[in-house]
């Protein structure tokens, strides 16, 4: 029997903890950073990190909450174990959309980079509602307009001149299309109950070397879930022509700009 999806995508994140720790964490935690300005994280008992990976942005939160304790929660078992090694003492395994979590016992929950894997987007904001208590808020980001990578068109082409197969994730994990504009996520924010307290975007820039990016892409990335798909002369020939291919962009070619959506947001109750 094949997984769930959502079971599917931690048994896929557990693989691939230590290239995503080394390689992704490191580009999109300074990403992160401009919602622990807007998110009062100071009086705060209980912050909840929920999708919290391999616990790279457990120093921001801990020097904006240093009061709190601070829960780190994943479905990757993989990434559960490199957020405990960099000091999330308290950790557990849950899925996003059924926290283990009692109700209204959170101060502040954090959704970063982690809502778009959420087959159901909405029933995961209305568990963040249940589990804030009164007065409760919670952070969220996202991604905007995102160009991708540099050199995923390289990949796309030279993975499809091999055949290699699509990508294996199933759609329903990657929800980026729901949410990538910031009339999007107020909409789903608003239909789980929740209210926006403030919304806006804002966009980076992060310069890769040609070395970093390929490392990035042979360990966490779709290059990598697809040249998986082919045999291991092939995964040799696209690679080469890949890594070749990649030593012809400019240092402005190699500059990722992604767009980032950012929500602070709060629970209606009665």
């Amino acid at each position: 029997m094949s997984q769930l999806p959502t079971a599917a995508l931690a048994s896929e994140y557990s693989s691939i903890a230590k290239a995503y720790a080394n390689a992704w964490s490191p580009i999109i935690r300074p990403m992160a950073q401009p919602l622990f300005k807007r998110i009062d994280l100071a009086k705060a008992e209980t912050v909840l990190d929920i999708g919290t990976g391999t616990g790279a942005m457990l120093p921001d939160i801990r020097a904006a909450a240093n009061q709190a304790l601070i829960v780190g929660l994943d479905r990757s078992e993989g990434m559960l174990r490199r957020a405990q090694r960099v000091g999330f003492t308290t950790a557990a395994i849950s899925d996003g959309q059924e926290l283990c979590i009692r109700s209204q016992s959170v101060d502040v929950a954090l959704l970063i980079f982690v809502l778009f894997h959420y087959p159901d987007p909405v029933a995961g904001l209305r568990e963040v509602r249940r589990v804030l208590r009164k007065g409760g808020r919670a952070g969220i980001t996202v991604w905007g307009n995102d160009p991708g990578t540099p050199g995923a068109t390289i990949w796309t082409e030279e993975l499809n001149r091999e055949e290699a197969s699509p990508d294996p994730r199933d759609p329903s994990i990657m929800q980026t299309d729901a949410m990538n504009s910031l009339e999007k996520l107020e909409s789903l924010v608003s239909s789980s109950g929740l209210e926006v307290v403030e919304l806006w975007s804002e966009r980076f820039s992060h310069r890769f070397t040609m070395d970093h990016l390929l490392k990035m892409q042979l360990g966490c990335g779709i290059a990598a879930r697809r040249l998986a798909s082919l045999d291991a002369e092939a995964r040799v020939r696209c690679t080469h022509r890949v890594t070749e291919r990649l030593a012809e962009l400019s240092e402005d070619e190699l500059d990722y700009r992604p767009e980032v959506l950012f929500a602070v947001i709060r629970g209606l109750r009665v």
